[in-house]
């Protein structure tokens, strides 16, 4: 398990901001969005071994519903853009009791505050007491204590391929089990102020954005003396950021560090942001500081008009309107010669493996995670999109360029095709994390960033040895 406590929202920052899908008021004014090739299939990169094979259990036999007593089960949730707001979450639930299921299913929702998610769970899954019956399993850490859903998918012939390839297959398998139901996609976008870019006749960023045109563009966005930025500094590493410089951590298969974290590529990207750091373009980590402190964030400076270029997500676009910002969308920056490659997400509900109701709680799941659900969430109208491409044609949003925007991003490369394969993703990356601290707060010269890189790489390695190891990996 994770050896620092991460909440939600602060995971999907770190690998997605912490909001899924896009729904835009009738109303809002359709600000300008890059145009978008037709763009291939995603392929998927060849799998890393896997533990070794499970055989699926027996499926259990189906009994009527008539025919069950009545389950209690305890749904645990946050409320948010996640799955959608308290209101939104409530009246899921009251459909959900409509439902043939509800018959002999009761379930009850329990809000657990963003913050205090992870903590709460990591309790109950280290002592296998009091665990909620269904609930998110978004940390790596928890996939050996989640159920293995292959038994109830096919014994109710639940056809897995109407879900987003690469969002299931990323976020719901775990070797060779699947141990969640993706619910949700969500991805970040870069919005850019199109007053700030006209009032300086900068020209609207086109598809093939390079992290170059990026930063000389925050450059000449920047006017400290009014306190506007052309961009932010990430918090947090090796994302979408550092994948556009066809950087990884490790090698395809999960093994080797040497020549990955302190290769050419990676070491461009830490480079990258040392420039980026150093440009003027972004406040100093003292002035970050100071903004986070007083709740003003880069989607708070966005929405201000003191931001030329902010990573945001497609649940925003309705706060970004209701500020009255006009605004446009490019793609995560990219680099001469690699993909462009985005940071999206979806979120994987499961089943404590220490659950006493699991039957009941698989009713729910298969509900919850299926067409009705997602389509029940994503017809409120509030920042959800569903995993399933089926329902994005009827969308509330379909017509919007925006939406239309998200929706091709999500063909792009993932970095969840690559993180999402290595539950010691996290772990592993973290051992960058001192450096480029130091490179924001300017304490390390660009020459010795390669050295440090190299510093990191027996530590990195023993950690992924070690981590294969328990997880029974070649």
């Amino acid at each position: 398990m994770s050896d620092q406590i991460l909440s939600r929202r602060e995971f999907l920052r770190a690998s997605v901001l912490a909001t899924a899908g896009a729904v835009i008021a009738s109303c809002a004014p359709a600000p300008t969005a890059t145009p978008v090739p037709t763009i291939a299939p995603v392929i998927k990169p060849t799998d890393v071994p896997k533990p070794a094979a499970t055989a699926v259990p027996a499926a259990p036999t189906a009994i009527p519903p008539t025919a069950r007593p009545v389950v209690n089960i305890d749904w645990w949730t946050v409320a948010g853009a996640d799955v959608g707001n308290q209101a939104d979450q409530e009246a899921l639930a009251a459909e959900f009791a409509k439902s043939p299921a509800a018959s002999w299913v009761k379930m009850k929702q329990t809000f657990l505050p963003d913050d205090g998610f992870s903590e709460k769970m990591n309790a109950v899954l280290g002592t296998g007491s009091g665990v909620p019956d269904v609930t998110t399993f978004w940390d790596a850490g928890w996939f050996p204590q989640a159920t293995d859903l292959r038994e109830y998918i096919a014994r109710d012939k639940v056809d897995i391929a109407m879900y987003s390839k690469v969002h299931f297959d990323s976020r719901c398998r775990f070797g060779d089990k699947i141990i969640g139901m993706p619910i949700g996609v969500g991805a970040t976008i870069y919005y850019y102020n199109t007053a700030l870019l006209a009032d300086k006749g900068i020209k609207t960023p086109e598809w093939g954005y390079t992290m170059q045109q990026f930063l000389d563009d925050a450059v000449k966005l920047t006017n400290r003396d009014k306190k506007i930025f052309g961009a932010t500094m990430q918090t947090r590493i090796w994302r979408a950021e550092m994948f556009a410089f066809g950087a990884r951590p490790f090698s395809e298969d999960g093994k080797t560090v040497a020549g990955y974290m302190n290769g050419p590529k990676a070491v461009k990207a830490f480079e990258f942001f040392y420039d980026l750091a150093q440009s003027g373009a972004v406040p100093t980590a003292a002035e970050f500081q100071v903004l986070q402190t007083g709740g003003t964030g880069p989607l708070d400076l966005f929405i201000t008009g003191r931001l030329g270029f902010a990573p945001l997500n497609n649940g925003q676009f309705q706060l970004v309107d209701k500020a009255g910002v006009k605004f446009g969308l490019i793609h995560n920056p990219t680099v001469a010669g690699e993909d462009v490659i985005t940071n999206g997400w979806t979120l994987q509900i499961g089943i404590p493996n220490a659950s006493k109701n699991k039957d009941a709680a698989w009713e729910y799941l298969k509900w919850f995670t299926g067409e009705p659900g997602q389509k029940f969430l994503m017809n409120r109208g509030h920042d959800f999109t569903p995993t399933i491409p089926a329902l994005w044609a009827s969308h509330p949003a379909s017509k919007d360029s925006r939406f239309q925007f998200f929706s091709k991003i999500l063909q792009t490369r993932q970095v969840w095709e690559f993180s999402g394969r290595f539950p010691y993703f996290s772990k592993v990356t973290r051992l960058n994390q001192e450096l480029y601290d130091q490179i924001y707060l300017g304490k390390i010269k660009r020459s010795e960033i390669q050295s440090a890189l190299d510093k990191a790489v027996p530590d990195a390695q023993k950690m992924v040895d070690d981590e294969r190891k328990k997880l029974g990996l070649s």
